[in-house]
């Protein structure tokens, strides 16, 4: 989201009163040097998310940032999101900075990548950014008697993050000059039973923009129909909005 006047961001918050949540930090937990995760507690009683649902923060006074929540429990009144602290920008700067006891106001927005409820097998493909995204559809899927499996991009100290989510994916170092290429490397190496067993799928492809890009050519080459692409590009280096 572009920045804004201060006034213009004022005036919004104004018309857009009954969406703002206030909301306490409860609890913080790293889960590398850079992915956060936060839990948070408000009153959510005329709320129902769902899974993929986003909030958005102000994280100063002129600027807005999107977060995917990674789960919520109407009845404890608490939702949870995972921050990937990229050390840029001043999404960072808030996150990183947030402690338990603080008080926020917590926006909320619709889903831009929703859980597939006519599918019954579920292919994640991302990276840190999308780590909170996929907690909560790897929980849907669970629910629903479905399966869930996929494979993440990341930095090499966040590689261990995805084993303390306890989520059923795999996790590559990320290639930066690369995108997506490791990732299609384990793909290429999945025993061919388990390839068709998945090649029906949905596959949901969120994170970096060039590695989205790259993972969804890949999937066509191998007779993967657009209608099972679910895609949603988080960020890009270089483009602003996505620290």
């Amino acid at each position: 989201m572009p920045k804004l006047p201060t006034w213009l961001a004022d005036t919004m918050e104004k018309i857009i009163s009954n969406k703002i949540h206030t909301v306490e930090v409860i609890g913080t937990k790293m889960l590398s040097s850079n992915v956060k995760s936060v839990t948070l507690r408000g009153d959510f009683s005329s709320t129902n998310f769902e899974p993929g649902n986003e909030v958005l923060f102000r994280v100063n006074a002129n600027e807005y940032r999107h977060y995917t929540l990674a789960d919520f429990d109407q009845a404890a009144s608490t939702c949870q999101i995972i921050f990937y602290l990229n050390s840029q920008g001043p999404g960072h700067n808030f996150a990183v900075n947030m402690q338990t006891g603080d008080q926020l106001k917590l926006i909320a927005d619709h889903a831009k990548v929703g859980y597939q409820n006519d599918s019954n097998q579920h292919f994640f493909f991302g990276d840190e950014t999308s780590m909170g995204l996929y907690e909560w559809l790897g929980k849907k899927a669970l629910d629903e008697d479905a399966e869930y499996f996929g494979i993440l991009e990341m930095k090499a100290e966040n590689l261990d993050s995805v084993a303390k989510l306890k989520l059923l994916i795999d996790a590559v170092p990320a290639d930066v000059d690369a995108p997506a290429q490791n990732a299609i490397t384990w793909m290429e190496n999945m025993h061919p039973k388990c390839w068709e067993m998945w090649k029906d799928a949905t596959f949901y492809l969120t994170g970096r923009a060039k590695s989205v890009r790259q993972f969804k050519k890949y999937l066509k080459q191998r007779g993967v129909s657009f209608k099972q692409i679910v895609s949603m590009p988080y960020w890009e280096l270089g483009r602003i909005g996505g620290a």
